[in-house]
């Protein structure tokens, strides 16, 4: 068995959120890879990648490959987690949805501050250059992709949930 559906996408697309209220819908578990990481380890995503960015990649892969393996599960994966092999090929045997954000909408949501790792130095043109790096990933990794930008969740859940019924 694995996990009903997988969103990924890069910080402020809308995993959380969307996630949630579809696990909600669902009447399924929803499991937030990175809210999972930070009650497991005790500490934070950003402070993980600050401290020991290789080492936090090693937990994180464990932690999203078991996550994706949870029957029934909607799973928000951690945006860097698709950089690992595993976890693609993890994703491959799980729907997976990208919710795609632009530079202008991540910048917003992610408040250009705060406690994630993009938070460091010059926030947009980092933010921008792992839009543009990771696009060609999380495009490879996706069945579906569903832009959020300027779309009220509820919007974005009604594209996810007429592609799962037509599959």
């Amino acid at each position: 068995m694995t996990a009903r559906l997988a969103l990924i996408g890069a910080p402020g697309s809308g995993k959380s959120t969307v996630g949630r209220l579809i696990s909600e819908l669902w009447a399924c578990p929803f499991i937030d890879t990175d809210a999972e990481y930070e009650a497991l380890y005790g500490h934070s995503v950003a402070e993980a990648v600050i401290d020991d960015e290789s080492a936090f990649r090693r937990r994180e892969t464990e932690l999203v490959t078991a996550a994706l393996r949870r029957p029934a599960a909607v799973v928000a994966v951690g945006s860097g987690a698709v950089l690992a092999d595993q976890v693609r090929a993890a994703l491959a045997a799980v729907p997976t949805v990208w919710l795609e954000v632009g530079l202008v909408d991540a910048a917003k949501r992610t408040g250009l501050s705060g406690a994630r790792p993009v938070a460091l130095g010059n926030v947009r043109g980092q933010l921008d250059t792992m839009l543009k790096q990771r696009a060609g990933v999380y495009g490879e990794a996706c069945d579906l992709q569903v832009v959020t930008d300027g779309r009220a969740p509820e919007d974005i859940i009604a594209d996810i949930t007429t592609w799962e019924a037509q599959r």
